[in-house]
């Protein structure tokens, strides 16, 4: 089962050298984290454009997917794994 944000709420993230992320912060948590799959998305761009590089990732406490809104440079979660 999953948990998915509809608002998106944003976040804090640090990358490693390569620019993934390794440790993520929301709602005063801290989680040390591991990429397990890594993919964009670029659509829409006759309106708004759309560019989102997506993570999962996996923590001790957390099984999560976040993005990157590479129009803006914020970063999102969208969904908790269960």
């Amino acid at each position: 089962m999953t948990r998915l944000h509809l608002e998106h709420p944003l976040i804090e993230v640090e990358l490693d050298t390569l620019g993934r992320p390794t440790r993520v912060y929301w709602a005063g948590r801290r989680e040390d984290v591991e990429v397990c799959n890594h993919w964009r998305i670029e659509e829409a761009w006759w309106r708004r454009p759309l560019c989102r590089d997506y993570f999962k990732l996996a923590g001790p406490h957390l099984l999560a997917l976040i993005y990157r809104d590479d129009v803006d440079g914020t970063w999102h979660l969208e969904r908790i794994y269960d």
